[in-house]
């Protein structure tokens, strides 16, 4: 076995090149702890690839919201088109002298 980290008992196995735990003294692969934390990342990747879909949901969210995100980016956007419209209007009739 080759010691990765002494501190945290990190081992390397070179012939299956598995990273483990060790106890002192005694070098043995255990991948469980490393394993557990590996399925919470690829359940984070997941969640965040499916985010990319708008007609998905989050993995936390309620029961039937699938297609909230798009309905949510609608109305956002939605908004953002009457402020910048209204805003373009208002400048354009105070340059013609509406304002004064």
């Amino acid at each position: 076995m080759i010691v990765i980290n002494e501190k945290l008992g990190i081992v390397l196995d070179p012939d299956t090149l598995t990273v483990g735990v060790s106890r002192p003294g005694f070098y043995k692969v255990n991948l469980a702890p490393i394993e557990e934390q590996i399925t919470v990342m690829e359940g984070a990747v997941d969640d965040l690839l499916n985010c990319l879909d708008p007609t998905t949901g989050f993995n936390l969210s309620q029961p039937n919201r699938e297609g909230a995100l798009s309905n949510a980016g609608f109305m956002t956007f939605f908004m953002l088109g009457i402020t910048f419209a209204v805003l373009a209007v208002a400048i354009v009739f105070i340059a013609l002298g509406g304002g004064v």
